[in-house]
């Protein structure tokens, strides 16, 4: 039986203990993401339930989105964020292209590409808050917890989803 022993240099351990190193910071992020994930539809399953939805409606991807836009009364919003988000992964998309089929060496997306990007960014925010609001509103809750959504979305989704708020459309039809 023939054993070598392999001897590394300091610069061959310190790469060794960073791979290792990153590799478990990377493993408990990519951890941390799932469970959150999962929390967020199970918050969700139970928002929906409260809103007459079924639950199972939060499992499946793109749908629960739409359900969520829809207990808030913002189904036609829905269809114009799928619309932007397509429009965005076009422009990248084609960015991106270019940059290959030309064989650019950088890195940095040309301004022509970045304005509309960033003009999509500020548009899909706003809707994001406006949609906050609107969740909270439903939820018969005031500003300080649409704040609270949009900052700390998974503790007051859980409050809705757990808590004692109670659902109302009409109150939507302000």
């Amino acid at each position: 039986m023939l054993t070598e022993t392999v001897t590394l240099t300091t610069n061959e351990q310190a790469a060794l203990a960073g791979g290792v190193v990153g590799g478990a910071i990377l493993g408990t992020i990519f951890a941390i993401s799932i469970a959150i994930f999962v929390l967020y539809i199970i918050a969700n399953w139970k928002i929906f339930k409260k809103a007459g939805e079924p639950g199972w409606k939060a499992l499946i991807p793109i749908y629960n989105i739409y359900i969520g836009f829809k207990i808030v009364g913002m189904k036609s919003w829905f269809w114009v964020m799928l619309a932007i988000s397509i429009i965005s992964s076009i422009i990248m998309s084609v960015n991106q292209v270019n940059i290959y089929a030309e064989n650019v060496d950088f890195s940095v997306m040309p301004t022509a590409a970045l304005i509309p990007l960033i003009v999509i960014g500020i548009f899909e925010l706003i809707i994001g808050v406006m949609y906050c609001y609107r969740l909270s509103k439903a939820f018969r809750h005031g500003i300080g917890f649409t704040l609270g959504l949009i900052f700390l979305s998974i503790i007051f989704w859980f409050i809705l989803a757990f808590g004692d708020s109670k659902y109302d459309k009409k109150i939507l039809k302000d």
